[in-house]
């Protein structure tokens, strides 16, 4: 089991991730796979089995799209929180 992903929080790369407006855990947008960003849109793998407004719940370490040089070439997710989790 994995954190799930909350946005307001810095990826690896620095950009603050993304999140939905409508499902929150602790007061921030649970973020999501091919929805949601840091810098560059947040390409999972995510949850295979948690889904917020149909897209898979970003985990800690998902990928981001390359959005220039490192460390944004090779960005990850960080959770921002640790009541919640999702299975991989």
């Amino acid at each position: 089991m994995s954190d799930i992903c909350v946005a307001t929080t810095p990826a690896t790369c620095g950009h603050t991730q993304t999140g939905s407006i409508k499902v929150f855990i602790e007061g921030k947008g649970v973020c999501r796979v091919n929805m949601d960003s840091a810098g560059g849109l947040i390409t999972g793998p995510g949850s295979l089995k948690v889904f917020v407004e149909g897209y898979n719940v970003s985990l800690p370490g998902d990928a981001i799209a390359s959005h220039g040089d490192p460390p944004h070439s090779s960005a990850n997710t960080l959770a921002g929180q640790a009541k919640v989790t999702a299975g991989g």
